[in-house]
């Protein structure tokens, strides 16, 4: 088996949302964000509810895609039909016997040439490596990351992944790989043509409802303009972003502790993610 390691890079999706504009949905949300008990029972007025804090985050997720392909050989046994009085046949200068009551058949013994391609690809977030359905994200414009610290420009909070690259790679290609029946394999190999890890815009803002001395988060997808209560209070400290050495961790060691033996090449398209990262 040969894994073969495509294009590395970081990636910003830049938000489609200005903070003037998300301020503008934040005021307007400033009842709805305390629930539908405070809404309707307990009735506040728009300004006894302030903003107190907005925080535009950056949330990391990983996507990645990759191709196995198999080419083997295998003996096969072919029973080709044969006219009921047929006896035996004779192809290329060889007798076969021709056998059967009601179906006369004979057989033929050849050697198939096998080739099985499979595509997927997969998202996880970054904190437990779970599975996440952002294919929404994709079609969103998007900038290559050649320099985080850029990304923390004007208070912007950017999130470290937990999850590294190497374990989006073994999980796709856990899910590529396959057994199959073979007497002769003449290629097994998975190319993981891209690992990104994307940056997506969040921006939260905290409300207080003084009377009731309430805080409340929501926060706002700064590419859809969607918004979701969030419990406790906004995030005030995000751990420093990964060494890139530690983030894009695949190597032969990394995907050899899942399947060993398996043969790693690294192409030079990795390095891009490396440099982003200093």
């Amino acid at each position: 088996m040969e894994i073969n390691l495509g294009a590395e890079q970081i990636v910003e999706l830049p938000a489609v949302f200005s903070l003037e504009q998300i301020q503008e949905k934040a005021l307007a949300k400033r009842v709805d964000a305390f629930g539908q008990m405070a809404k309707f029972v307990q009735r506040p007025k728009l300004d006894d509810i302030e903003i107190t804090t907005t925080q535009k985050r950056l949330e990391p997720f990983w996507f990645a895609c990759a191709t196995a392909r198999y080419v083997y050989d295998r003996k096969a046994t072919y029973r080709v039909p044969a006219s009921p009085e047929a006896q035996s046949v004779i192809l290329n200068g060889i007798e076969y016997t021709v056998t059967g009551d009601k179906t006369r058949t004979f057989s033929l013994e050849g050697l198939e040439r096998c080739v099985e391609e499979t595509s997927q690809s997969l998202m996880l977030d970054t904190v437990g490596g779970k599975e996440v359905k952002y294919e929404k994200y994709l079609s969103f414009p998007k900038n290559l990351v050649t320099d985080m610290a850029a990304l923390e420009q004007n208070g912007t909070f950017v999130v470290a992944p937990e999850v590294r690259s190497s374990f989006i790679v073994r999980k796709l290609a856990s899910m590529l790989m396959k057994t199959f029946q073979a007497d002769k394999i003449v290629e097994e190999r998975i190319d993981v043509s891209e690992v990104t890890l994307y940056y997506r815009p969040i921006f939260a803002v905290e409300y207080f409802w003084r009377a009731k001395d309430k805080k409340q988060v929501v926060e706002f997808d700064g590419l859809t303009g969607e918004a979701k209560a969030e419990s406790g209070e906004i995030k005030k400290k995000v751990v420093s972003v990964l060494e890139n050495d530690a983030l894009f961790d695949i190597g032969a060691d990394a995907v050899g502790t899942v399947f060993p033996g398996v043969n790693v090449a690294i192409k030079l398209g990795r390095l891009a993610a490396r440099k982003a990262i200093k």
